[in-house]
């Protein structure tokens, strides 16, 4: 399978996307969210935040539908030795407080001078603010978001970074830059493109976050999104 034209499409710069575009509140479809925990023989979840000892982190991985489907068809146009690797899912209010709380924490010893709006704004680039909007909610509370990696031949490939490594390398397009490291380069560019392909957006400070129906995703192709917070019994 030909996967050069992934690779020959460069990142667009961080910022490209960035838009005052309102997408008003999610107007809810209705679509389940699914357990793919164990659903695709390419699809492994590595459960970070379980293993990081985040509490209230989930055993399970969770998504919406038509997530699943579009990492099938992603998969679909990669050949066989590639895989995803997912590190979080859908993520409930209790753990996307614990992680704002803990980098917001982190922030406050790295900027002793910082008030509490500057410390809010840094540690929102990477961590939601963490409130039950119903309508308005945050893209992992939707099952919406998918945290991922590529796999090839078992093993994940090199990204540059590690997962929540929350730095400007991590910024989707850094590896575009003059000089940067070509093979990881292309990594980036492989998983950005097939993602795109598949329907996705992505979060361009964070090369590992891609959207699908959530506000993230709704604010990039400026309509309505079709995910509200997910309330299933299985996640509170």
């Amino acid at each position: 399978m030909d996967i050069q034209r992934f690779l020959d499409q460069p990142i667009p710069p961080l910022g490209t996307f960035d838009s005052d575009y309102d997408c008003g509140e999610a107007v809810e479809c209705g679509e389940a969210v699914v357990d793919i925990t164990d659903l695709h023989p390419r699809i492994k979840f590595d459960a970070s935040y379980l293993k990081a000892g985040i509490p209230g982190a989930l055993t399970r991985c969770y998504v919406r539908a038509g997530v699943y489907d579009r990492l099938c068809m992603a998969l679909d146009m990669l050949p066989e030795e590639y895989s995803f690797l997912i590190y979080d899912t859908l993520r409930p209010l209790r753990v996307q407080k614990a992680l704002f709380d803990d980098y917001y924490a982190h922030l406050e010893k790295q900027y002793p001078n910082a008030d509490a709006k500057q410390l809010e704004t840094l540690t929102r680039e990477f961590v939601a603010l963490p409130v039950l909007n119903i309508t308005r909610p945050s893209s992992h509370q939707t099952g919406g978001a998918v945290d991922l990696t590529l796999m090839k031949n078992g093993q994940p490939v090199d990204m540059g970074t590690v997962f929540d490594e929350f730095e400007e390398i991590a910024h989707s397009d850094y590896f575009e830059r003059e000089g940067a490291e070509e093979s990881v380069r292309l990594n980036r560019r492989l998983l950005y493109n097939v993602m795109k392909e598949a329907g996705f957006t992505n979060y361009d400070c964070e090369w590992w976050h891609y959207d699908w129906g959530n506000r993230s995703w709704a604010r990039i192709n400026r309509c309505t999104s079709i995910y509200c917070y997910s309330d299933s019994p299985d996640l509170k």
